[in-house]
């Protein structure tokens, strides 16, 4: 009886196998036939077969006989992205299929099946259907992102990236500009997971970087956003480009030590760069290191002697000084017998303070005559350095420009 059992065990198992086979087989006929039904131009048709195709390989792929079998896997690559094609001919026909998991298993299920393929009997076939469609969905994404038809754009690209990778190629470009047309669309997730890409890659990494962290910070994600940011300054420190993409993600988040830490490194490496040691400047003021913004505002005007906003910063800094300085002298205690020396004292620095801030927000107007914005400070600081004709003649420039 044991011997029975056991024979005819065999006889089931070795049965099972040759299904399972044939599943592969009808899924291999069904999937060319959803392949003539699109050179037909048979959408319908289309659909049916590829479920068809899916429901023979979707057997295949989860048995022992199968499963790794190099055959069975590219149909089932093939299969699982035409799933993505025929959802978008007819999505209402694959009702309870998750199609995103389904598409991206395909490209996985292809990259397997090389794998392996030890006799490489199916590499030349994965890397042909690879490469026709690499092609096809790359000229569909260039065209598109030349006419601004992102969402196009972006399927089209990162499609080709992901063809590349199963061929072995790096499509660093396509994922870059893939990812740039996601930002445009908002698809911020799938920006992240692109820009990653790249950065691996080490493609344009600064600008991947940059751009990273804005698909990250749109998502909410803004400690992961700081750690990749502050993952890329560790691995490439010397990157002038990405220590300003950091400077300009802790200045967007109040983070201003991490800021100045960021830029103090920056200027390290671009000293004579004009906008880095003015930034340095607003940071430090941010910080309530006066003696230093005022240092970088002075060392801004050395680089450019023109920088409007390295005077107008440096006018409104001396102008707040005075300000401080007058209402100091406001708060001293009149029964104090050094009250007069003092008072004097304070409210002359005080005007002292205010002559500067006329001197640069002067300067400022020089180079930006029709700047309201200047104007109005100026007019401030004539009135409080007490030049009454200078305070009414502003006046009336701004009452001039805002018409």
């Amino acid at each position: 009886m044991k011997q029975i059992v056991f024979t005819l065990s065999l006889a089931f198992i070795a049965a099972t196998g040759f299904s399972q086979k044939s599943n592969v087989t009808n899924a291999a006929l069904a999937y060319k036939s959803y392949e003539g039904s699109l050179i037909d131009q048979d959408q319908e048709q289309a659909v049916k077969d590829i479920l068809e195709a899916k429901g023979y390989i979707d057997k295949a792929a989860v048995h022992a006989d199968t499963k790794d079998d190099a055959k069975c896997l590219m149909y089932l690559g093939k299969i699982n992205i035409g799933v993505g094609f025929g959802y978008a001919m007819d999505s209402s026909a694959f009702t309870g299929i998750d199609v995103e998991k389904t598409f991206k298993a395909g490209f996985a299920a292809l990259k397997r099946s090389k794998e392996v393929d030890k006799k490489e009997r199916y590499v030349d076939d994965v890397n042909g259907y690879a490469n026709y469609w690499r092609s096809m969905m790359a000229n569909q994404g260039i065209t598109a992102y030349g006419e601004q038809q992102y969402e196009v754009a972006m399927a089209g690209l990162l499609g080709a990236a992901e063809y590349g990778d199963v061929i072995g190629i790096e499509d660093s470009m396509y994922l870059f500009f893939g990812a740039q047309a996601a930002l445009m669309e908002k698809e911020y997730e799938t920006a992240e997971e692109a820009f990653k890409k790249c950065v691996a890659l080490n493609y344009n990494t600064a600008e991947s970087v940059g751009f990273l962290s804005t698909a990250m910070k749109e998502q909410g994600k803004m400690e992961e956003a700081e750690k990749e940011l502050a993952a890329a300054v560790a691995l490439y420190p010397d990157n002038l480009d990405i220590l300003i993409q950091a400077v300009n993600f802790y200045i967007d988040q109040g983070k201003n030590e991490e800021a100045e830490k960021s830029l103090s490194a920056a200027i390290k490496l671009a000293p004579d760069n004009t906008a880095l040691v003015y930034t340095s400047g607003i940071i430090y003021e941010k910080m309530g290191r006066m003696e230093d913004a005022e240092t970088a505002y002075n060392k801004t005007l050395e680089l450019d002697p023109k920088h409007t906003n390295a005077k107008y910063s440096l006018g409104v800094f001396f102008f707040n000084k005075g300000a401080d300085a007058n209402n100091e002298a406001n708060t001293y205690d009149f029964n104090d017998p050094q009250y007069n020396a003092k008072y004097d004292a304070k409210i002359k620095e005080s005007k002292e303070h205010f002559a500067k801030s006329v001197d640069y927000l002067e300067k400022a107007e020089v180079e930006e005559p029709k700047d309201v914005q200047v104007l109005e400070a100026l007019k401030s600081a004539y009135g409080k350095a007490g030049m009454v004709d200078k305070f009414k003649e502003t006046k009336a420039k701004i009452a001039a420009l805002k018409g």
